[in-house]
């Protein structure tokens, strides 16, 4: 598990956004309107982050809402290639081993549906809109992860799988404050991302 928090700056300090003065504003908002500040980005081609409330904290899901699900379908082919970087050949050989299939068999399967449930392992893992946000998230300089000098508020959590072997990959921010500095430093960045608060308690995680 890995925890950052967003770093703020003195209000004179040129391009930055998340200063003392947005903290104020933030936290005024908040405590007047039950509000994120929430400063739409410059760029074109903007995607959407949706923050959905689950037992007082906020998961977020990068693309589409967390219940908008989608079936992943493939060919053993086809998900061989996406998820493994296999040819046709590779494939055809796992398919052998795993299944217990002979040559002629496998070459068949090669053009059928993949186990649903395999695939649906793999896109949890890395097309879920929650491990989309994982993904893109856990790589930007969002915020220090230990404390140094300066000030620091809010905070984010990254979660590689719950509990020993469960792989799920997870994001939460633990108030409207930090949906709000997450926003900040997101424009900051140039990162074309918009956050959108969903109504209503989803009860995730």
């Amino acid at each position: 598990m890995n925890r950052r928090s967003f770093l703020i700056r003195s209000a004179g300090t040129i391009g930055a956004l998340l200063t003392t003065q947005f903290l104020k504003d933030a936290e005024w908002l908040i405590a007047n309107e039950e509000k994120a500040l929430l400063i739409l980005p410059k760029e074109s081609g903007v995607q959407t982050l949706y923050a959905a409330a689950s037992e007082g904290k906020f998961a977020l899901f990068l693309g589409s809402k967390p219940n908008e699900y989608i079936d992943p379908q493939f060919t053993w082919e086809e998900f061989g290639n996406t998820a493994w970087g296999h040819s046709g050949v590779d494939t055809i050989e796992y398919l052998r081993e795993n299944l217990g299939l002979c040559k002629c068999q496998a070459e068949e399967r090669l053009h059928e549906r993949a186990d649903d449930s395999e695939v649906f392992d793999w896109w949890l893992r890395h097309q879920s809109p929650n491990a989309l946000a994982f993904n893109h998230l856990e790589g930007l300089d969002l915020g220090p992860e230990l404390e140094r000098r300066g000030i620091t508020a809010g905070g984010i959590r990254f979660i590689d799988g719950f509990h020993p072997g469960n792989e799920t990959l997870w994001v939460e921010v633990p108030d409207l404050l930090s949906i709000s500095l997450l926003q900040g430093r997101l424009n900051e960045l140039g990162q074309g991302i918009k956050l959108e608060v969903l109504e209503g308690d989803y009860g995730l995680g």
